[in-house]
């Protein structure tokens, strides 16, 4: 009897030292599992996203030096790791100065780039340009003529380009040889609703 009761307490306290093991063991897991998810969440905040910042009536394109302030649906900016940022009245514009930086902008290269900011055609809100899917081409006019119309949603640019023609394209489709294809041609100046020819 006295043997049984030896055999049962230690056989409590392997099954207690047991499980003590195993929480030891998962505590440990846990805690390494969340210095992992810490050092992962310190690294993306340090490396967060730039908010569009307003473009003043002063500044002139990047690009062709018009006023993009002028042409606020139109809207795109590049925002540099040095936290400058370089305006554009419209993606065509942007694009061509990402090709072709060297020739705009003695301070920057493509490395320094931190973000680049569109607006939605549709709603006017800010969306990162890789993000966003572009009608190219198109029977709309902007400032500098044909252009590269941004969109957050796939379908409501399937639906643009259904009703005013174009290409749809992605962020990393664009070239220098898409860009020679819109030309200059058809440039228009917005006053308040109004588009002029220029």
């Amino acid at each position: 009897m006295r043997k049984t009761r030896l055999q049962h307490e230690d056989f409590i306290k392997v099954f207690s030292l047991s499980i003590v093991f195993l929480m030891v063991l998962t505590m440990g897991c846990t805690v390494a599992g969340s210095k992992t998810g810490e050092k992962s969440a310190a690294g993306s905040s340090q490396v967060a996203v730039k908010q569009p910042m307003e473009i003043a009536d002063d500044v002139s394109c990047g690009k062709c030096g018009m006023y993009p302030a002028k042409y606020p649906r139109w809207h795109s900016q590049i925002i540099f790791k040095d936290d400058s940022m370089t305006p554009f009245d419209g993606c065509k514009c942007m694009f061509n100065f990402l090709f072709g930086m060297e020739k705009f902008d003695n301070t920057h290269s493509i490395d320094d780039v931190a973000v680049i900011w569109v607006k939605d055609f549709d709603t006017g809100k800010w969306i990162n340009a890789a993000d966003a899917q572009y009608v190219v081409g198109s029977n709309m006019m902007g400032p500098m003529g044909k252009e590269l119309i941004p969109f957050a949603d796939q379908a409501a640019a399937m639906k643009f380009h259904q009703e005013q023609g174009g290409t749809l394209m992605k962020y990393a489709e664009i070239t220098p040889d898409v860009l020679k294809t819109l030309g200059m041609g058809g440039m228009k100046m917005e006053h308040g609703s109004q588009h002029m020819k220029m």
